[in-house]
């Protein structure tokens, strides 16, 4: 669970941002940004111990597969949340594969760009 607002809780990069890309502090702040977006369904992620973004990847699947298939309406406001784009979400939609993974994928990508951009203009 995250202690504080994932704004509150974003560190800004050091010189080079290419050193904080895989680093377990920004991994934290894009679980702390999907939680406060999935925030409206009542999803946290059970562990505390990611050390990579692929590893957010199984829980988030399990929420919006249950999120799609049971309550669409609350899934539309996680979207809307979330900021995925009618053009990105229509997409997704439409690629090959599991549609229930495809999304998950697009959801954290999404809040993986939102992370980053936050850090990269929060530099001084």
């Amino acid at each position: 669970m995250c202690v504080n607002k994932p704004s509150e809780n974003i560190t800004p990069f050091p010189d080079d941002p290419n050193n904080m890309l895989g680093s377990p502090l920004y991994i934290e702040d894009i679980r702390c940004q999907i939680e406060k977006d999935f925030g409206i369904a009542g999803f946290t992620f059970s562990g505390d111990d990611y050390t990579e973004l692929a590893s957010l990847l199984p829980e988030l699947l399990n929420e919006v597969t249950k999120l799609r298939t049971t309550r669409n309406s609350d899934w539309m406001k996680v979207v809307f949340r979330v900021d995925l784009t009618e053009k990105q979400y229509q997409f997704v939609k439409k690629m090959g594969g599991d549609t229930h993974e495809n999304m998950a994928k697009a959801v954290l990508l999404r809040e993986f760009q939102k992370v980053h951009t936050r850090k990269q203009y929060s530099r001084t």
